[in-house]
């Protein structure tokens, strides 16, 4: 028997967690055996591992300011470093928890991947199902990954770029080296491209990867790649499934992230940031909301700090649980607009973005956009992926692919007040990639850290 069917059997023992909702429906544990296809499927019901994403991008991100003494006071010192995009986010003895949680859940799929199939107990068809989902997962966890501690996606450098250690093996032994970006990438999407057609076109709950999953993610991959024909065609395949989209003004009791029709496969934040000081809204992003459009007055609030008012994104306040930042409709609706937009199509992609404007206001308030052409309308749809869009872990992504185009880069400067320290972000810098973790390094000399 393998050294990690032991690990198995102790993430295995870890299933029976506090849980409530539907979530309670969802079978997490029991007779545990590793070679019995049911254990794998019990890997793959985790969710407090594979629906937990990562919070860094959000505060790095433009979307997001600190202007005052008194909001960075309450924002604490770690959070600081990433909103000052530092050196290091981490002194050497603590864990980056988002490089920590995504190989953690890239460590179960890969004890899926490397022996579901061989197992006993269960049909091929539901192994194979298991296999494709923890695929999907795997994905998502290396795209997140490699888009945080990487450099942008290039076909003419990305072959020699560092990415970040690519793990397909579920050994502890391996001493892990990063990859270069476009070996990350070659895996993500052969990872998708064979899982799909071994999944169902919607799973039982969005906490499971579904053919639509599949399709929305390799569109999400796709448009950062800067494969737009292709990120349009997997949108395109992804609506076809999965097309439902909340009416904002309508809703009286916005629905829990397993209930809500836009998600396709939920990620959740792990830390709930709505009630800290970091999720104030940036003066730019406040500027592209009509007073009357629903996504301003109702998913976001105004916080009272020492007499300061901020204004904060608080869809969790409103949910009651941590936001989505995995793939839904209105993201994948918006992929679709851009990659007609940058096609030239500019009716089309204005017809795209109107359908999910028109239910973000009332019948009364709403008016839809129009383009003078396929620049315009460009930035229009960029525009409205900041609106729908913003503190998704998203913007930063978007920040590092837009780098090259004179019209969406810009520089950002940032002050820490209590240290009077000032950085300026420049477009394509190499603070756009996340520093390796310094105690990851400590534990493996063999990473290479990134140009600072």
């Amino acid at each position: 028997m393998k050294k990690y069917y032991s690990i198995l059997a102790i993430a295995l023992s870890a299933l029976l967690l506090p849980a409530c909702g539907k979530y309670t429906d969802i079978k997490t544990a029991g007779a545990i055996t590793p070679s019995d296809y049911t254990s794998f499927r019990y890997l793959m019901n985790n969710n407090e591992v594979l629906e937990r994403g990562m919070d860094a991008p959000d505060i790095t991100s433009d979307d997001i300011t600190l202007p005052d003494a008194v909001i960075q006071q309450n924002t604490g010192t770690d959070n600081m470093r990433q909103y000052m995009w530092n050196a290091d986010f981490y002194d050497v003895t603590t864990a980056d928890p988002d490089w920590k949680n995504l190989y953690a859940a890239i460590y179960n799929c890969n004890l899926v991947t490397d022996q579901v199939m061989n197992s006993s107990g269960g049909t091929i068809t539901l192994k194979k199902q298991v296999l494709a989902e923890a695929k999907v997962h795997r994905a998502y966890n290396y795209f997140t990954l490699v888009n945080m501690y990487a450099r942008q996606y290039d076909k003419t450098s990305s072959a020699t770029e560092p990415g970040v250690p690519l793990l397909l093996k579920a050994d502890v032994a391996v001493t892990a080296k990063r990859a270069t970006v476009a070996e990350v990438y070659n895996s993500i999407l052969d990872d998708l491209h064979t899982a799909t057609a071994d999944l169902p076109l919607h799973n039982t709950y969005n906490i499971y990867p579904s053919k639509a999953a599949a399709y929305a993610l390799l569109a999400r991959v796709s448009l950062q790649m800067g494969d737009y024909a292709n990120a349009g065609s997997y949108a395109d395949s992804t609506l076809l499934i999965q097309n439902g989209l909340l009416n904002l003004p309508a809703v009286t009791v916005y629905p829990q992230r397993i209930d809500d029709p836009e998600i396709i496969l939920s990620k959740a934040s792990p830390n709930s940031h709505a009630y800290y000081a970091y999720q104030v809204l940036s003066n730019d992003l406040l500027a592209l909301y009509q007073p009357d459009d629903y996504r301003y007055s109702y998913l976001t609030q105004t916080l009272s700090l020492s007499g300061v008012n901020y204004r904060i994104y608080a869809k969790e306040i409103v949910s009651g649980n941590n936001r989505n930042i995995g793939l839904a409709v209105p993201e994948v609706m918006l992929i679709k607009a851009e990659s007609l937009a940058r096609a030239g199509q500019a009716n089309a992609a204005m017809g795209m973005i109107n359908t999910l404007r028109a239910k973000r206001f009332t019948a009364a308030a709403y008016t839809p956009l129009t383009a003078a052409g396929a620049t315009d309308a460009l930035v229009k749809v960029l525009e409205e992926r900041r609106r729908e869009l913003c503190c998704r872990c998203i913007r930063w992504f978007d920040q590092k692919r837009l780098f090259t185009d004179a019209r969406f880069a810009k520089s950002i400067t940032r002050t820490n007040v209590a240290t009077g320290e000032t950085f300026t972000l420049s477009p394509g810098g190499n603070r756009y990639m996340f520093p390796v973790p310094a105690y990851n390094i400590q534990l493996n000399p063999a990473l290479e850290q990134n140009p600072r």
